[in-house]
C-alpha cells in the first residue's frame, strides 16, 4: 500500500490543485515579491503548465516587463514557474478580494468546517495555509465535478 505522501502529490499535478495554490500563493505573496511599482501594475491572473499570465495594466510597463521577462522567471522559478507571459488588461483594485471570496464562496458551510478542523492543528503558519489552499482546491473541484454530474 502507498502512503498518502506519495498520492497526494500525483493526484494534485493530475488535476491541476498544485497550480492552483501556487497561483493562490502567488497572489498573496506577490506584493512582497515585486514591490512597488511593479505590483501596482501588474497581477498574477493563471497559472497553466508552469506558464503564469500576468496582467499587465499599462502598455508602456507591458513593454519594459517584457524586457525583464527573464528576471521575473528567475525569481518565480522556486515556485514552480517555468515562463512568463505577459498581456494588456485591466487591474481591478480588489479583485484580489474578489479572487478569495470566489473561491470561498464556492464551499458549503459543512465544508469549511471540515476544512478547519483538519487545518486547526498546524502550528507552522504556512504550511496550515497551504493546506488551507490545498483542501479548498480540492473541495471546490469536487463540488465542480458533482455540479457537472447534476447537469447530466
Amino acid at each position: 500500500m502507498e502512503r498518502i505522501g506519495q498520492v497526494l502529490p500525483t493526484l494534485f499535478n493530475n488535476f491541476g490543485i498544485e497550480e492552483a495554490v501556487s497561483l493562490k500563493f502567488l497572489r498573496k505573496r506577490w506584493n512582497d515579491l515585486f514591490g512597488c511599482p511593479v505590483k501596482d501594475h501588474t497581477f498574477p491572473k493563471d497559472l497553466k503548465n508552469g506558464v503564469l499570465y500576468v496582467v499587465v495594466n499599462s502598455h508602456a510597463w507591458l513593454s519594459q516587463l517584457i524586457l525583464l521577462k527573464d528576471e521575473f522567471i528567475k525569481k518565480l522559478h522556486v515556485y514552480g514557474i517555468k515562463d512568463v507571459e505577459f498581456c494588456f488588461g485591466r487591474i481591478y483594485r480588489n479583485q484580489k478580494e474578489k479572487e478569495e471570496e470566489r473561491e470561498i464562496t464556492g464551499l458549503s458551510a459543512q465544508q469549511r468546517e471540515w476544512m478547519e478542523d483538519i487545518t486547526k492543528n498546524i502550528r507552522d503558519e504556512e504550511i496550515r495555509t497551504t493546506a488551507e489552499e490545498l483542501l479548498k482546491k480540492y473541495l471546490l473541484f469536487i463540488n465542480q465535478i458533482k455540479s457537472g454530474q447534476n447537469k447530466n
